[in-house]
């Protein structure tokens, strides 16, 4: 059995110069929208038959007979044979139906994506905010430093 679960996800370009890069012939005299999908696409294959979990532990190499009707064990206890001598192997089937299966997933929401540009003073902002964050921190530690050495100084005095 083969499924593939398909993930659609509703997805809209705003702005000139995205839609220029995703699609060169789109008509730019009208607002530059184009509306799309996404889908992601996950796969699972399940097989119908299967071997006796017994049949794995005691370590047969099963092969198929002549007439490719039943499969047999070639080696069963240092023995050569069919195998059903002391112990019967066979693969079981699974209860599953067997096929390939297309299971979809529309996603309720839309995404909509858009470039644009930050000024550089949003940067300017950002940076001088960390240097202030980091100056603020080691006030913080000096402060703790110089208050722990006053005691030790205070408790040597006595």
């Amino acid at each position: 059995m083969f499924q593939y679960f398909i993930k659609i996800v509703p997805t809209a370009y705003k702005g000139k110069k995205i839609v220029e890069q995703l699609d060169p012939n789109f008509d730019m005299s009208k607002e530059p929208l184009l509306e799309t999908n996404r889908y992601f696409v996950t796969e699972r294959y399940s097989p119908t038959m299967e071997v006796e979990d017994g049949d794995w532990e005691l370590g047969i190499n099963f092969e198929a007979d002549d007439d490719e009707t039943s499969y047999a064990a070639s080696k069963v206890g240092g023995k050569t044979g069919l195998g059903h001598d002391t112990h019967a192997q066979h693969l079981t089937q699974r209860s599953i139906l067997p096929g390939v299966f297309f299971i979809y997933q529309v996603y309720p929401f839309a995404v909509e994506i858009s470039k644009k540009e930050v000024p550089l003073t949003h940067l300017l902002i950002r940076v001088m905010a960390t240097i202030g964050g980091l100056f603020k921190i080691l006030g913080w530690l000096e402060s703790i430093i110089c208050s722990t050495n006053r005691k030790r100084s205070q408790r040597s005095l006595r």
